[in-house]
């Protein structure tokens, strides 16, 4: 969100390639940069080179733009692709998150990781084990052409059906 505030706001957003920022804005509103200090020192340093030559588009130009990319529509069906992305990865038997854990994070720091995700593990357990998949509802699809999202009521039947909720109250 703040990367979206600055850019609305017309300003150079600098940021790393991960996390999902690569989707946040189109390449021409953002400078990309590895996650390192010196990449950061470079991007921040393209920004003020642009900023100083006069290559940057004016504020207004850019908040214009930002603005036709964000609705809440729009956010939710991003967020929607970002979710069916993820939902077919393969997800790793715990051995090997533990393996990693104690291979990437360094000797020490890997097994107190690797302690804290076996107890997260437990607790998971514990929890499924109190509320069962079998009692928790299913979400509801709303699209389509009689979902929630796209039913629309005439003025005069809107105003009948809610004479109708308020009665009831």
């Amino acid at each position: 969100m703040a990367i979206v505030e600055a850019a609305s706001c017309g300003l150079q957003v600098v940021s790393t390639k991960v996390g999902g920022i690569p989707e946040v804005l189109p390449e021409n509103l953002i400078i990309l940069c590895e996650p390192s200090v010196k990449s950061l020192c470079e991007g921040q340093e393209k920004a003020i080179f642009q900023l100083k030559s006069g290559t940057l588009p004016a504020p207004e130009n850019i908040h214009n733009i930002v603005k036709t990319f964000y609705t809440w529509r729009n956010v939710a069906e991003r967020t929607e692709k970002v979710y069916d992305r993820v939902s077919v990865e393969a997800v790793l038997p715990m051995d090997k998150r533990l393996d990693r854990l104690t291979s990437h994070c360094g000797p020490v720091t890997g097994y107190i990781f690797a302690l804290l995700a076996v107890f997260n593990f437990l607790f998971l357990i514990f929890l499924s084990w109190m509320t069962p998949d079998s009692v928790i509802d299913v979400a509801v699809d709303a699209t389509g052409p009689r979902g929630a999202w796209t039913h629309k009521y005439s003025h005069s039947k809107r105003r009948g059906r809610n004479s109708e909720i308020s009665k009831t109250r």
